[in-house]
């Protein structure tokens, strides 16, 4: 069976910069113009990226989040995650999809779609 799509989930926050860019790296490149199944969701560690700082690799990693979402991918952020530190769904201008982490995962499985964690 092939696979209709690709759940990329960020769970790399700060500390593992380097596993996550290279997770929204993927995404970004398989969003290409925007007609294959490709969504980011941003779970755990993962939503720090939402946090403003001046870091060049957090600066890296919020443009590839940006990309992926200009470029039509749903991108969905854990609400509990959000909750257990204080942050919204917002990065700047973008405003991103607040989620379930388990009831999303669980829907793009059942629509047979692979996962990717990062």
């Amino acid at each position: 069976m092939s696979s209709k799509g690709v759940l990329y989930i960020i769970i790399s926050g700060p500390d593992s910069y380097h596993r996550a860019i290279e997770g929204l790296r993927m995404a970004e490149y398989q969003s290409g113009d925007g007609n294959h199944g490709v969504a980011l969701m941003l779970q755990g560690q993962g939503v720090e990226w939402l946090r403003d700082g001046d870091e060049d690799y957090r600066k890296e990693i919020q443009t590839s989040i940006g990309v992926v979402h200009e470029l039509g991918a749903a991108v969905f952020v854990c609400g509990a995650s959000l909750n257990e530190r204080g942050l919204t769904a917002t990065m700047g201008d973008y405003n991103f999809l607040n989620s379930s982490a388990p009831k999303r995962i669980s829907q793009v499985v059942t629509k047979g779609w692979q996962i990717a964690t990062f």
